[in-house]
This record gives structure tokens, C-alpha cells and sequence, in this order.
């Protein structure tokens, strides 16, 4: 006869139950941190999908991964983005001689690779009158630490002369004449009349540019020396074209140069003789480094904000500050704006069509702890607003653009690490004006408009307001393209709207431009290109 199993007792049952219950219990306990963080990752993203939080905040989404180390990005008249790496932060890269740069098609989503001739990392660009894209400087030789040098000195990183201009229709670099100076980590910005301003970066022995201005020519292609201009900036200053015709300097920049104060002081510097007319008042202007600068929309306002930044070099103070000044009047002076949600250095800032702007991204420390909050400004509340936050952190080597669709495209990112780690995931930021209803639909505009004119534009809804918006060229919180200009409506009958082109050049100078129109309730049209000529 088989053994009869003696039933367990219920005491016994009791006990059981119990020592299975405390060790679920320690075992949930001991991970109670991951599964605290993987159910609140669940939650975030399950709400960040659902259609009200995406009507009132926008959404995030990673759309692709350009397999780039992309520092500089700027979108082409033809819609496409040029992601330009050439030897990335990597010194094997550049070792062997492996440039790259990327064109991606925000539509097809697709990437295609250019020759790259040259190490265009941490060159300066501006786009011309005719929408090719000037890049000038770049590397000559990376930095050598004074550990890793036989002298035991430190030797800086050193530029080049090189210059090249990027034509979108051939998709191809144009070589044109050497600048007159090597420059790394320049900054160019175009002027009123075509031509092309370069100032600042570290000459090709690693030293800090003293002052020398130069411009392009575009007839000539080639680089003219200005020795009557002479300005020492910090490199990458962020450097704006004011109506006025002079160059506003915010006092942004990206690193090198003099460490004084006086060296790195805002104002607004005059091209016809040189005067430098400083403008006061930035809060903590000890911590202008990695700050953004933005033009606020419509350009015509002169209105400029300051946002965030950090201390000179690898410090770790970071500023939530911002500032912003009027500069149409005779003395500005910046005044504190609204403070951002947290400290940032890099912040991403970019204008949308319906005049408000992005600020994303960034990081609280020197290239660490990214901060993955986003929020809108409006100017005129003056206030800012958190929207949907981000899903991948951004922080050095990182580039923020408005696309023509009205999405906001991010790249890049290159944090500090053993490993050199670098982010090439795409990710795109929707805002709520695409969940706000039907977009106004341009029907007709005019491929070419020229300054001081009316126009008129066919539209499938009525238009409250009508933007030029400027493409960007982005690289180290530096854009010196972004702007965005109101056409006044003059008049508007049966789906046909006239406007005024404004007439100075200074406002609008020659490029093409991203045209939205916008039905009055903020809901924007997706652009239309249109050629503004000089």
C-alpha cells in the first residue's frame, strides 16, 4: 500500500503563508526604488499619450537615430537638415581622418551621408542671401592635456582657415577662398548688405583670437581683413544683427577667452567705427557661460532674452536666470525676466510660429546631470509654462531647429565620460498648437518677395497674423540666424490676405525664409518657403 501523505495542519498552512508573505515582502522592499521608478516611467509615459495632456502640453516623441556625432545643425531652404559632425569630439576620428556630416529629410525620415573634405568640428556658419550655408574654421588639432604632454604643458585645441559653402540643391561643399585668420569655435553672422562677419575662436596655435574681424564676400569668395575692427570676444559669442545695423553681443558664449568681466560685457558694437556701446544690467554676469540668447518674436520688438548659463570653464555653477532687453531704446538695459524651472546651462531655445518660445534641454552641472524639462515663454505674459518634458537628455555638442511642419527637431549631446559617450538619437517635440484643430492651409504665396512691398496670399481659413521665420544654424547655444518677422495685414477678403514687408534690412535681411500664417487662435499653417532677395 503506497504511504498516505499526512494533510498539513492548519497552523502549519498559516506559517507557510506567512514566510511566503515576508519574503515577497523583503524582496519588494529591496527593489522597491527600480519598481518605484519603472511604474512612475510607465505612468509618465502612458499620460504623456493621452490626448488632453498632449493638447495642452505637446509631446516628445524619438523618431530616429542618425548614428552621428552631430555639433552643428542647420536646416537647408529645402527642408532637409544638415547634421555636421566632421571628426565629432573623437580624436581617433580625427586621427584617422574620418569627417562625416549627415543630411537628414525630416519627411522621408531618411539620412544620407556627404563628403565631408575638412574637420568642420567647431567651425562657425551663416547661411547667404541665396540660402547656401558659410562654414569657416574647424580643426586643426585636438587639445593635449598636461599629463599626456612630454612637457608637461597643456596644449589647446588649434583652428584652421578653411572655408567652405554648403550648396542644398547639389548637396555638395563648395571650397572658396581661406579665411585670413584660423578660427575655432568662431562666430559668423550675416549683415544686412550679404556680407559675412567672422570675429573670435583659437587661431591655429591654440591661442585666443585678439580681435581680428573679417567678412566674406560672396561675389569674390573670398575673406577681407578689417583691421579698423578690432574686438576681442570670448569664443562662440553670441552675436545678434540689431536694426540699428550693429552687432548686439549678449555676453553668451561657449568657453574660451578672457575671463574678465569687462572682456565678456553686453553691448551693442558699431561696424563703422568700431564704438562699443555697453549695456548694463545682466543679473550674476559672472555665469554668462553656455547661456542662450534669442531674439524674441517679431523681431521688429528688438526685445532679446538671456537664458540660463553656468560659470567660466568646468565649473559646476549653473544659473535658472533670465534677462531680457529692449534694444530700441537709446539706452538699454537689461531686466531679470521670469525665472526657468531649474538651473540650466545649454538650454535649447527656439522660436515657434505662433510667437512663443521652446526652451528645452540643458544641464544643471558642466556636461552632467541633464535636466529633461521643457517649458514655453510667452511674451506677452512674460511668463513661462511647463510643457511636456523631454526623453533624452541634451547637454554640450547638442542642437535645437524648428522645422518647416512646425515641430521642433533636437540632436546631439555629449555628455562627460570616460567613454566619450555622445547621444545621436533624433527626437521631435510636437507642440500644443498641432493638437488645437484644423491648420490654416497657404494656397498661394509668392516664391520671391522683395522689402518694402505688399504681397498677397491665398489661405483656407482667416489669418490673425503672418511670420517670416528665419532657419537656424545651431552649435554650442549659438544661433545667430533665428528670427522671426511680422507682416503686418494690411487687408483680407474671401480667403485673400495682403501684408506689408517690412523695409529694413537690418529687420529682414536677404535669405530664405519659413512663411507660417496662423488662424488667430494660434493654430499655425505649415510653412512655405520663400525667398527674401537683398
Amino acid at each position: 500500500m503506497a504511504p498516505v501523505a499526512a494533510a498539513p495542519t492548519a497552523s502549519r498552512r498559516r506559517r507557510r503563508l506567512l514566510q511566503a508573505t515576508i519574503i515577497v515582502l523583503v524582496v519588494i522592499a529591496g527593489n522597491f526604488p527600480y519598481m518605484d521608478s519603472w511604474a512612475s516611467d510607465r505612468y509618465d509615459d502612458w499620460r504623456s499619450h493621452q490626448p488632453g495632456y498632449v493638447r495642452d502640453n505637446g509631446r516628445w516623441d524619438i523618431v530616429a537615430d542618425s548614428g552621428s556625432r552631430s555639433i552643428h545643425a542647420a536646416l537647408l531652404r529645402t527642408g532637409k537638415v544638415l547634421l555636421m559632425a566632421g571628426s565629432g569630439n573623437d580624436k581617433n576620428n580625427f586621427d584617422a581622418k574620418r569627417f562625416e556630416t549627415v543630411l537628414w529629410d525630416p519627411t522621408a525620415n531618411s539620412f544620407q551621408k556627404i563628403y565631408t573634405p575638412w574637420d568642420v568640428f567647431c567651425a562657425g556658419h551663416a547661411f547667404l542671401p541665396n540660402g547656401d550655408l558659410l562654414i569657416a574654421g574647424g580643426t586643426k588639432a585636438y587639445e593635449v592635456l598636461a599629463q599626456d604632454a612630454p612637457d608637461g604643458k597643456k596644449k589647446e585645441y588649434e583652428g584652421l582657415k578653411d572655408s567652405y559653402l554648403f550648396d542644398p540643391i547639389s548637396q555638395r561643399y563648395v571650397k572658396t577662398g581661406f579665411l585670413q585668420h584660423a578660427r575655432w569655435y568662431p562666430t559668423l553672422v550675416t549683415l544686412a548688405n550679404g556680407a559675412v562677419v567672422a570675429v573670435s575662436g583659437l587661431n591655429e596655435n591654440g591661442d585666443i583670437d585678439p580681435g581680428n574681424t573679417e567678412s566674406y564676400d560672396g561675389t569674390s569668395a573670398a575673406w577681407i581683413e578689417h583691421p579698423e575692427l578690432r574686438k576681442e570676444f570670448p569664443t562662440y559669442p553670441s552675436l545678434l544683427l540689431a536694426a540699428d545695423g550693429r552687432l548686439f553681443f549678449s555676453g553668451a558664449n561657449a568657453g574660451y577667452g578672457p575671463a574678465s568681466l569687462e572682456a565678456r560685457q553686453s553691448g551693442l558694437w558699431n561696424l563703422t567705427n568700431n564704438q562699443f556701446q555697453a549695456v548694463p544690467g545682466l543679473p550674476l554676469p559672472e555665469v554668462n557661460e553656455t547661456a542662450g540668447t534669442v531674439l524674441l518674436a517679431p523681431a521688429q520688438d528688438q526685445k532679446v532674452m538671456f537664458i540660463g548659463g553656468g560659470g567660466v570653464g568646468d565649473t559646476q555653477v549653473t544659473t535658472d536666470r533670465t534677462a531680457i532687453v529692449d534694444l530700441s531704446k537709446p539706452q538699454p538695459a537689461w531686466q531679470r525676466g521670469p525665472d526657468l524651472r531649474t538651473p540650466k546651462r545649454y538650454p535649447g531655445a527656439v522660436l515657434l510660429p505662433d510667437d512663443t518660445m521652446l526652451v528645452s534641454g540643458g544641464s544643471q552641472r558642466y556636461r552632467a546631470k541633464d535636466t529633461l524639462t521643457a517649458e514655453i515663454y510667452d511674451p506677452a505674459t512674460k511668463t513661462f509654462r511647463p510643457v511636456a518634458d523631454p526623453h533624452v537628455g541634451r547637454d554640450y555638442h547638442s542642437e535645437y531647429l524648428l522645422l518647416p511642419d512646425g515641430r521642433v527637431a533636437v540632436f546631439g549631446s555629449n555628455p562627460l565620460s570616460d567613454d566619450n559617450t555622445f547621444d545621436t538619437r533624433v527626437e521631435v517635440y510636437s507642440p500644443p498648437y498641432l493638437y488645437a484643430g484644423e491648420r490654416p492651409v497657404i494656397r498661394s504665396a509668392p516664391d520671391t518677395i522683395t522689402r518694402g512691398t505688399t504681397i498677397t496670399l491665398r489661405t483656407s481659413q482667416k489669418i490673425g497674423k503672418v511670420r517670416l521665420m528665419r532657419p537656424g544654424a545651431y552649435t554650442h547655444v549659438t544661433d545667430t540666424e533665428q528670427r522671426s518677422v511680422a507682416l503686418p495685414i494690411t487687408e483680407q477678403a474671401d480667403g485673400t490676405v495682403t501684408v506689408s514687408v517690412p523695409d529694413n534690412p537690418n529687420v529682414l535681411p536677404g535669405d530664405w525664409y519659413m512663411l507660417f500664417v496662423d488662424n488667430g487662435g494660434n493654430v499655425p499653417s505649415v510653412a512655405t518657403w520663400v525667398h527674401v532677395t537683398p
